[in-house]
């Protein structure tokens, strides 16, 4: 057995540019200014791993008290102290209890270890030979510390796995969004525990104080599965067991095979070990996880129907630009109230003045069980609260010209354009990204204090002649069907004139009230 505490394990950068491995006793060592990881989702598993144990040990009791670490520093022997506690849950090896593995042995199926990874191709794909692009055999042994990491972010990243296999606590591939620190006192290179520290919220703030001792409760793997076996299907609720489980959900039964290491190179990190491991063992009906809001992914809940609270998960084509608004500030769209995660809304109630902040929102895009891609994406907190309004309309201006431009195209490119049937998305796709400079511009305008009623006219203009211009360019480059210049002239008359008309009388009628006044 080994401790994920005491051991270096996490893959690190230190600020002479050197690389190396980080014991999470040592985080507060100013040396250490980053993690990482050789691939995506093991490095956002490894952040979310040192924000969970500086939650559940270091997690100061209000804003004060964590202003007095921001200000003094993340103490040595203090951490050491606060981590002391939760050395049991962190053992990582054959025995009982071991890290994010069922208490007990199992009996279910055995699989190669590389089933930790989302993209590994699964049992019937390898048999029927659909295996074109990531081939079978190629990651199949790993080393401890990578299969610690790889096993730690299947059980935050859980998607649908088959019938029984539970999704993770937020629901399967969900999007994560951390506030980043770009500078603190004009430093762009500052230690990673205080990029970490702006993550880490007050208990008071959180509604999650520190418990007087550390169980089951938090950390499921330290007791028997709460399984949820048919008809019962059990569920487990922040109600049954302590809220900063939140940080640690197991929602799949795996434990390792320790019994049949061997030497060799490990095929995520190509490091030598000695003790590579190769096999599991999983079962489904794991940990059934309901009503549950984590404190690092936005939500959304739907202004119709009954259904409640969905975490926000990776689309294709990533995060846009009009999704900015409610990943910093609750906001409300066409079809959803939209809330950002609650550690962005704690730190927005009180930001430092010494950093310059953005946010860093990852995930990855699921189709069902099968992995389409990951997104990573760093941009802007908006923080200027008075500009929120005026950007909401900029992006419900935005959307009305994208039902537009997407009307527009399929009446030029089909004669039934009301039962065209295929995939359009990348009109979609295409206006968010090539209307985000507009956007950032708007934004930087208006935080300058430019007036919003005549920028928000100039962002309308803006909009619709790009909404246009992208008509002209793609309409020609009918993808179903062959072009037909009637139709395409009709559509372009119909949607483009009208609104041609409307942009000159609004403009028009501004004109006159400014000569008015």
């Amino acid at each position: 057995m080994v401790s994920l505490l005491t051991t270096c394990w996490l893959p690190a950068r230190f600020k002479d540019g050197s690389v190396g491995k980080l014991a999470p006793v040592d985080l507060a060592d100013g040396n250490v200014v980053d993690i990482v990881a050789t691939r995506a989702d093991l490095h956002g598993a490894a952040w979310q791993f040192l924000l969970g144990l500086l939650q559940c040990s270091m997690a100061p009791k209000n804003r004060s008290r964590w202003e007095d670490v921001w200000e003094d520093g993340l103490d040595k022997e203090t951490l050491r102290k606060a981590l002391a506690p939760l050395e049991p849950a962190f053992q990582f090896g054959a025995d009982s209890p071991s890290f994010m593995q069922d208490f007990a042995p199992l009996t279910g199926e055995k699989v190669s270890i590389a089933a930790l990874l989302p993209e590994i191709p699964g049992a019937q794909t390898t048999k029927f030979n659909k295996d074109h692009f990531i081939k079978r055999g190629v990651t199949e042994r790993f080393c401890p510390h990578c299969a610690a990491l790889a096993l730690f972010s299947l059980q935050l990243n859980a998607p649908a796995g088959g019938k029984g296999y539970r999704t993770g606590l937020r629901g399967g591939g969900p999007m994560t969004t951390l506030i980043e620190l770009q500078e603190y006192q004009g430093k762009r290179q500052t230690p990673l525990w205080r990029k970490l520290w702006l993550n880490v919220m007050p208990q008071d703030a959180a509604q999650m104080p520190l418990p007087a001792s550390y169980d089951a409760s938090i950390f499921p793997w330290l007791a028997a599965t709460r399984t949820s076996e048919p008809p019962a299907n059990r569920v487990t609720t922040p109600e049954q067991v302590n809220r900063l489980q939140v940080y640690w959900g197991m929602p799949r039964r795996v434990r390792l095979d320790f019994s049949a290491t061997q030497a060799g190179v490990c095929d995520i990190c190509s490091a030598e070990s000695d003790a590579l491991l190769s096999a599991m063992t999983v079962k489904n009906y794991g940990v059934n996880y309901e009503g549950w809001q984590h404190p690092l992914t936005p939500y959304r809940l739907p202004l119709k129907g009954e259904d409640g609270f969905f975490s926000v998960k990776p689309q294709p084509g990533g995060l846009i630009w009009r999704d900015w608004l409610g990943l910093s500030q609750d906001n409300q769209s066409e079809n959803n109230t939209e809330y950002p995660a609650q550690v962005v809304k704690v730190f927005n109630a009180h930001p430092p003045t010494d950093v310059k902040v953005g946010l860093w929102g990852f995930g990855a895009d699921f189709d069902n069980m099968k992995i389409r891609c990951w997104y990573e994406h760093h941009f802007p907190l908006l923080l200027t609260e008075n500009i929120i309004p005026d950007l909401r309309k900029a992006a419900l201006t935005a959307s009305r010209n994208l039902n537009l431009l997407r009307s527009a195209l399929k009446e030029a490119w089909f004669a039934d354009a009301k039962g065209a049937r295929g995939d359009f998305s990348f009109i979609d796709i295409d206006f968010w990204h090539l209307t985000q400079d507009y956007f950032l511009a708007l934004i930087r305008d208006l935080e300058n204090g430019q007036n919003a009623d005549e920028r928000l006219s100039q962002w309308q203009t803006n909009v619709w002649l790009f909404t246009r211009r992208y008509f002209d360019d793609h309409v020609f480059t009918n993808p179903y069907e062959a072009s037909n210049l009637k139709r395409i002239m009709q559509a372009r008359k119909k949607y483009f004139t009208k609104s041609a008309e409307k942009q000159s009388a609004k403009a028009a009628k501004a004109k006159k009230q400014e000569a008015a006044e």
